[in-house]
């Protein structure tokens, strides 16, 4: 696997699929949990990275929050800023790595990293991701991680699966690593005979690997979900949503 493929993995057909994506169905609730369950503030300094074209970030900035956007992928910034412009929304969009950050701006209260975005690393770049995350944080800041773990794909795990957003056919060839812990998949997206594949090789953690990791991070007082509902996590949840403080 290229190390960088991130950089260059949504362009195309991956952007499109990105936009059909961007559907009140997907993106209200995950506002609403972020307000309910952390208990935002009206003016809540947020940090999205990775932010993509910002379909979360842009709600949550029409909620009265103040955003900034982090993503290595310049077509998807560029999709973003054209967005939050065409709503007169006031949010940056920077390009740049998520192991480095954003020297100098320890300013946020609140770092989101949604829609099963961790993980893609090896160890040591998962580390210097989430120290990065800790960075820009003011103390008592959270990090937030919207991801799939150990406990939510491997019980069911699938090998093939399938799905039609805005008439784009995606599937994925899915295998898990036993040995390196890594989910690695081979995604096609189809369209009116438009066809583009792509592999990712993501890290499967466990919840006590993520504490262990954000542990080593500087983070304490975890706290996970296992639905956007709020529902307590355990094995086979639909979903982990953890939660760090940065003391």
């Amino acid at each position: 696997m290229k190390k960088d493929w991130w950089k260059s993995f949504f362009s195309g057909l991956w952007l499109e699929y990105q936009k059909g994506m961007d559907s009140e169905e997907r993106v209200l609730p995950a506002a609403d949990f972020l307000e309910i369950a952390l208990k935002l503030e009206p003016g809540t300094r947020i940090l999205d990275a990775p932010c993509g074209e910002g379909r979360l970030g842009r709600e949550l900035a029409r909620r009265g929050h103040k955003l900034t956007g982090l993503d290595a992928n310049s077509s998807l910034l560029r999709e973003g800023r054209k967005l939050a412009k065409s709503e007169g929304l006031a949010m940056d969009f920077i390009q740049g790595d998520l192991r480095k950050g954003l020297p100098g701006r320890k300013r946020f209260d609140l770092a989101l990293c949604w829609w099963s975005s961790f993980g893609y690393f090896d160890a040591e770049d998962n580390l210097r991701h989430v120290k990065s995350m800790a960075r820009s944080l003011a103390p008592g800041g959270l990090f937030v991680l919207d991801t799939h773990s150990a406990e939510t794909l491997l019980p069911g795990f699938e090998e093939r699966q399938w799905e039609e957003v805005d008439g784009i056919v995606v599937t994925s060839l899915n295998d898990y690593d036993v040995y390196t812990g890594r989910l690695e998949t081979e995604w096609t997206l189809i369209r009116e005979g438009k066809t583009r594949q792509q592999n990712s090789s993501i890290r499967l953690y466990t919840v006590k690997e993520l504490c262990d990791l954000f542990t080593a991070a500087g983070f304490t007082d975890f706290q996970s979900f296992g639905s956007l509902e709020g529902d307590p996590f355990e094995l086979n949840a639909e979903r982990l949503i953890f939660v760090a403080r940065k003391p």
